[in-house]
């Protein structure tokens, strides 16, 4: 049983389909009829891609595969009785279950948010975005506030400057503000990756305000913790990540923002017959491992060798042993990339060459589903 269809189950469904997981029925429950690429979202939205360059069909991956689509996301598992709840209330046994469900994002109890906010996930969150930039642009004024200034949030920021260019010159006039509450900008990658942040938003007239902690979002302002008050005619909400809820409630240990820990095999500590791998788990001896797309990727080859050896009942491969440093490509909506890995950082159209080279070759490696 694959539970969600997030880029580590693709190597999974890769290695059903050259028959390493033969004799084993393989069922997806995902209510999502397209996987989409993270990493190539906000080239989307500002222009770069069409919508198909970015997304595969579930149900046609699973047809390549061999395996069965429910349309139905998980909302509860029973490792115990060796069962998961589907959205429908459906319950359905399984041998084996492998969760790779992602995260959600974090803060939405924030008042308002939920109402008033735009979170980056899913997709059709990213198209309700689209449809309210074309808005300011066609009145020419206004105000977008990306609360989050991680990567992710930079970099919709950027891109949200890019979608509006395409808008017509009178749309340079909506202003876009990155709010983050840390008081540097991503100190965990190095003072030359914000410096190159900072330059391309100066660029593309991006204001980044930090120390910034909202309390309260309305339709068109957000109140922050010090009192003042911050116009807003589009929140858009690329904060961390946040579990779901219902990882915790299965009773399989999680850490302490309630993600499933999973031992170097990507197996749940607490019942051998259940896997994770991506956002929604994280490794026992690497708990502070960031939750970013690159590792759910590096842990998709490893999670489908680890299930082809529970099957086909062989010794354990190699166990996952997340990377210390990753090369992170941030597409700065201006033709440019800025290309970071450890304290160095350096920005460019090479760099958003390779990144372009990277998303797509990532695609085509599952396009034959």
């Amino acid at each position: 049983m694959l539970a969600g269809l997030g880029h580590a189950h693709l190597f999974v469904l890769e290695a059903l389909a050259t028959g390493a997981l033969d004799g084993c029925d393989v069922v997806v429950c995902t209510g999502e009829a397209e996987h989409v690429y993270s990493g190539m979202v906000p080239g989307w939205l500002g222009g770069r891609y069409d919508r198909s360059e970015l997304s595969l069909d579930t149900e046609q991956l699973c047809q390549w595969a061999g395996a069965t689509r429910l349309p139905q996301h998980v909302r509860g598992l029973d490792p115990v009785s060796r069962r998961i709840t589907l959205d429908n209330g459906d319950t359905l046994a399984f041998d084996l279950c492998s969760i790779a469900v992602g995260s959600k994002p974090a803060g939405l109890d924030v008042a308002g948010a939920s109402e008033h906010a735009i979170p980056l996930k899913p997709l059709h969150n990213v198209e309700r975005l689209r449809t309210q930039l074309s808005e300011l642009a066609a009145r020419g004024r206004g105000a977008v506030t990306v609360v989050g200034a991680g990567l992710a949030g930079i970099e919709m920021a950027l891109a949200t400057r890019a979608r509006l260019t395409l808008d017509g010159d009178v749309a340079r006039a909506v202003a876009i503000t990155v709010l983050g509450v840390e008081h540097e900008l991503v100190p965990e990658r190095g003072p030359r990756l914000a410096r190159q942040l900072i330059r391309a938003c100066d660029r593309q007239r991006v204001a980044v305000r930090l120390g910034a902690r909202v309390a309260r979002v309305h339709h068109d302002a957000l109140e922050l913790a010090d009192g003042a008050r911050l116009p807003s005619d589009c929140t858009v909400w690329a904060t961390g990540a946040a579990a779901p809820p219902w990882l915790a409630a299965s009773g399989l240990p999680v850490d302490d923002r309630g993600f499933l820990l999973v031992d170097g095999h990507l197996r749940s500590p607490g019942a051998a017959h259940v896997f994770a791998a991506g956002d929604c788990a994280t490794p026992l001896s690497w708990d502070d491992t960031p939750k970013a797309g690159v590792y759910a990727v590096r842990m998709g080859p490893v999670l489908a060798r680890t299930l082809a050896s529970v099957v086909q009942h062989r010794a354990l491969p190699a166990p996952y042993a997340p990377q210390r440093q990753f090369l992170a490509l941030v597409n700065t909506g201006d033709g440019r990339a800025i290309a970071s890995r450890g304290s160095l950082a350096l920005s460019g159209t090479w760099a958003m060459w390779l990144k372009d080279r990277l998303d797509r070759a990532f695609i085509a490696r599952f396009a034959g589903g």
